[in-house]
């Protein structure tokens, strides 16, 4: 039953018309998530702009806070228009898809196996140690990773060492290597913005479908 914009008033609706209940669609979800996270940012850096500073924050304190701000609204608008513009294929229609792969002799799984052109970056190699010292759970928060990459010594890309990431800017970081963060629920029960194992092995260039 879809959750969105009222689960009682849906439920409500479908049992007085006697109509089936409708389902949502995941990726629908994620667009519709990702559109409310790039409010919510634009709704949080404009109160930050235009409110006064406080009293225990210095000046250059306050404009990189905005900065941060922006640059995680710049990636969740990046997000956003990802998800706008991929489309949407159903099993048939990727089945269909690779049958005309094959017509003309490529072989998917061969091609997804091979090693990537170029070695993974040095950050994902970080990120990848940290799921590792955590047991390799299927996500680690976006906070959590930040945290544990702090400790590391030296520059983690761009101009930011490890020591000075926050989490908009290691989203920044890892954007271009196709890894964004999705609100999961974690194996001790928290739902926080996180990025999946299976999303940082693709960055590294591991085959996950085999």
């Amino acid at each position: 039953m879809t959750t969105f914009p009222n689960d009682f008033l849906d439920n409500f609706a479908t049992s007085l018309l006697g109509s089936k209940p409708s389902y949502e669609n995941p990726r629908h979800r994620d667009i519709l998530n990702a559109f409310t996270v790039v409010q919510d940012l634009e709704q949080r850096l404009l109160t930050v702009l235009t409110a006064p500073p406080q009293p225990d924050m210095g000046g250059a304190e306050h404009w990189e806070a905005c900065t941060d701000l922006l640059i995680e609204r710049l990636v969740a608008g990046r997000e956003l228009s990802l998800l706008l513009s991929t489309p949407c294929l159903s099993a048939a229609e990727e089945a269909a898809a690779d049958a005309v792969w094959e017509t003309f002799g490529i072989d998917t799984d061969e091609q997804c196996c091979q090693e990537p052109a170029e070695p993974a970056a040095c950050l994902l190699d970080a990120c990848s140690n940290v799921f590792a010292e955590l047991g390799d759970p299927h996500a680690v928060a976006s906070a959590d990773l930040v945290d544990a990459l702090r400790h590391l010594p030296g520059t983690a890309g761009n101009h930011w060492r490890y020591s000075d990431l926050t989490q908009a800017r290691l989203a920044q970081l890892l954007a271009p290597h196709g890894m964004q963060t999705r609100d999961i629920t974690l194996p001790d029960g928290r739902r926080r913005k996180s990025y999946s194992r299976e999303a940082l092995l693709i960055a590294i260039g591991v085959c996950t479908s085999c």
